[in-house]
């Protein structure tokens, strides 16, 4: 297991992550913890991997308590990190499924549609899709192999990746779904079988997927598993695509905001203009009757 882009061994100093404070006494905490599901001898069995996860995604809602859009676009840009990580398994096994690209670009449809939904038709061509008629069932159908396979675990949890991060489009069933992501990526076979190098893989995911969910930026290394042909070229792909999208979204950001401000500048600006002159109509006095008192 490799990670491309930065060196592996390197620390993390979380307190000079860009995020805040409670997160980072959180992921101290964690980072210092020992998980039974990640196949670490120093566990005890007494702290569940799942509760940690979800104490996290739970924190990310909290910190955006006036804004659920804002929590939903952490949701969808973490899922969408996720996906991009495991879309090499159902690639190689996979070859000609087209679902998996076909989610990835659901996911960026709807983060961009959070943000400024007249911008969809400007920027993205892409097809309706309706979360609603994806099913278990359809996945399944797309349960077939081009390759061989050591251990059929490897392409079902690789699909119920992209089953559900479709379900991570509707706000309510954000939270669940990311954690079935997360069980088939950090313990199950999605992203690499065995059970070597999970937990390199778990603070891959809480010290950078997390804080760059949280700033809506691409992840400082983007993990790949070694073996895989054309790493670099994986690495690139879909660390540009990340960037474009993280990019656009500060763009209309900005736009929205922008927006915003003019709209209230303009308001403001009425409002002052009519509270001027309170009584203005005193300030002439037309000599045609009938006109002074259609005023």
């Amino acid at each position: 297991m490799v990670l491309i882009g930065e060196n592996k061994n390197m620390k993390t100093d979380i307190s000079k992550l860009n995020i805040p404070k409670n997160f980072k006494i959180l992921f101290e905490r964690i980072k210092s913890e020992h998980y039974e599901e990640l196949y670490e001898k120093e566990s005890d069995g007494t702290v569940l991997l799942a509760d940690d996860i979800e104490e996290i995604l739970i924190s990310l809602s909290d910190n955006h308590k006036n804004n659920k859009n804002f929590t939903h676009l952490c949701y969808l840009w973490m899922t969408l990190i996720l996906t991009l990580v495991a879309q090499p398994t159902l690639r190689y096994y996979q070859p000609r499924n087209l679902l998996p690209q076909k989610i990835i670009n659901v996911l960026i449809y709807k983060i961009i549609e959070i943000i400024d939904n007249n911008s969809i038709s400007q920027s993205y061509n892409i097809p309706e899709f309706n979360p609603k008629k994806f099913s278990n069932h359809t996945l399944k159908q797309q349960f077939y192999i081009e390759k061989e396979i050591v251990n059929f675990q490897i392409l079902d949890e690789a699909l119920d990746v992209f089953y559900n991060a479709i379900r991570v489009v509707n706000y309510d069933q954000a939270v669940e779904a990311i954690l079935n992501i997360l069980e088939d990526c950090l313990e199950g076979y999605a992203i690499f079988p065995g059970s070597h190098g999970r937990r390199e893989l778990f603070d891959w995911w809480l010290l950078d997927v997390v804080p760059s969910s949280y700033n809506l930026l691409p992840p400082k290394i983007f993990y790949v598993v070694e073996g895989v042909q054309n790493r670099e070229e994986i690495k690139s792909h879909q660390t540009l695509l990340l960037k474009t999208v993280s990019d656009k979204i500060r763009h209309l950001i900005t736009k929205v905001e922008l927006t915003k401000r003019n709209k209230n500048i303009f308001n403001n600006f009425h409002q002052i203009n009519r509270m001027s002159f309170p009584d203005s109509r005193k300030i002439y006095q037309s000599k045609i009757p009938q006109l002074t008192n259609d005023r």
